[in-house]
C-alpha cells in the first residue's frame, strides 16, 4: 500500500517539529577536519534542542496564498528516541475527513518503517513513502526538509556571524553528502538559546536561495535541556507563500513509555499520549 503523499507529508512535518529530524549522534563528518568538530556539536545540538523534544504535543498547520489561508490541518504528535531510533506516533485532529488517521514512524538510522490506521479500514497497515522531494498539500516543504537528518554524513562550516530577527547568530554551511534536491542549507544558530532560529534552502548551483524557515524563538523558554518554541515558518523567496506550522501544546517527557509506540496505539483515539506522559506511572525505557 502506498502511502498518500499528503499524509506522509504531514507526519514527517511533525516529527521535524519535535519533530522527524531526529537527533543523530554527534559526529566528525569524513571531509572534516578536527578542528571543525565543534560546528557539528554546535548544529548538532541546536537542532536537537529546537525541535526533537521528546514527550507530546499538539500541532496546527496552515497553507497561506496571497495572504489567504487556504488549507488547514490539526494533529497530536507523541515522540521519543532511544539511541539511533526515534518513534513518532501521529493522530489527526482536524479536518473532519483525516480526523481518527494515524501513523506510526520508527526510524532507525537511514531505514523508516511507517504504519497508517485509517479508520474506516479498522487496522493498521505497513506503507511506504512517497518521493522526498514531492511537496504535499501545496504547501512549502518537501518530505526531505523534514526527514532525519546524519550530520555525520554532510560537510559543515561556519560562514561568520549575523544577525536574525535582532538576534545575534552563527551562520553554518551544510553541504548534503548524499543525492538531495538541494545544493546547500545555511543554518543561522542563535548564540544565546542555541537553538536554530533560520535556515535557507539553496539549489545546486544557486547564488540565492530559493526557500526559508524561520523559527519563532522570540519568548522561547528551556526546559529539560530543550527548547519550548510556538512555532515556525517555511516561505518562497520570491512568492506570497507559506506554510506556518504552531504548536499549542506541549508536554516535554524525555521517559514517555515506549508503549505508547504501538500498533495498537494507532487504532485508539483521544488524548491518551498526554494523560500517560502527565501520570508517569507508566513510563518504560523500553
Amino acid at each position: 500500500m502506498k502511502l498518500p503523499c499528503d499524509v506522509v507529508g504531514l507526519a514527517v512535518l511533525a516529527a521535524c517539529v519535535v519533530l522527524a529530524l531526529a537527533a543523530a549522534p554527534l559526529a566528525l563528518g569524513s571531509d572534516a577536519a578536527p578542528g571543525d568538530v565543534d560546528v557539528f556539536e554546535l548544529v548538532g545540538r541546536a537542532f536537537e534542542r529546537t525541535f526533537h523534544q521528546p514527550g507530546v504535543r499538539s500541532v496546527q498547520m496552515r497553507i497561506e496564498r496571497s495572504g489567504r489561508v487556504v488549507s488547514h490541518r490539526a494533529f497530536e504528535l507523541a515522540y521519543r528516541t532511544d539511541g539511533r531510533t526515534a518513534r513518532s506516533l501521529l493522530r489527526f485532529t482536524e479536518p473532519e475527513y483525516l480526523r481518527g488517521t494515524a501513523l506510526l514512524i520508527v526510524d532507525q538510522d537511514s531505514a523508516s518503517d511507517t504504519w497508517l490506521f485509517q479508520p474506516s479500514e479498522r487496522r493498521a497497515r505497513r506503507v511506504g513513502v512517497a518521493q522526498k522531494a514531492d511537496s504535499f498539500y501545496g504547501s512549502d516543504v518537501s518530505l526531505e526538509d523534514l526527514e532525519r537528518t546524519h550530520w555525520e554524513r554532510w560537510r559543515l562550516a561556519p560562514q561568520g556571524d549575523a544577525a536574525e530577527a535582532g538576534r545575534d547568530c552563527r551562520i553554518v554551511e551544510a553541504i548534503p553528502g548524499a543525492e538531495s534536491q538541494y545544493g546547500r542549507l545555511l543554518v543561522w544558530i542563535d548564540r544565546q538559546l542555541l537553538g536554530v532560529a533560520r535556515i535557507d534552502f539553496h539549489r545546486p548551483g544557486a547564488l540565492e536561495p530559493f526557500k526559508r524557515l524561520r523559527v519563532a524563538l522570540a519568548g522561547a523558554t528551556e526546559e529539560r535541556g530543550f527548547l519550548r518554541i510556538g512555532g515556525l515558518e517555511v516561505e518562497q523567496i520570491g512568492r506570497d507563500a507559506r506554510t506556518v506550522v504552531e504548536l499549542t501544546r506541549l508536554a516535554i517527557d524525555p521517559n514517555l513509555a515506549a508503549g505508547v509506540f504501538s500498533a495498537m496505539q494507532l487504532e485508539r483515539g483521544g488524548s491518551e499520549p498526554f494523560e500517560r506522559s502527565s501520570r508517569g506511572d507508566e513510563r518504560s525505557e523500553d
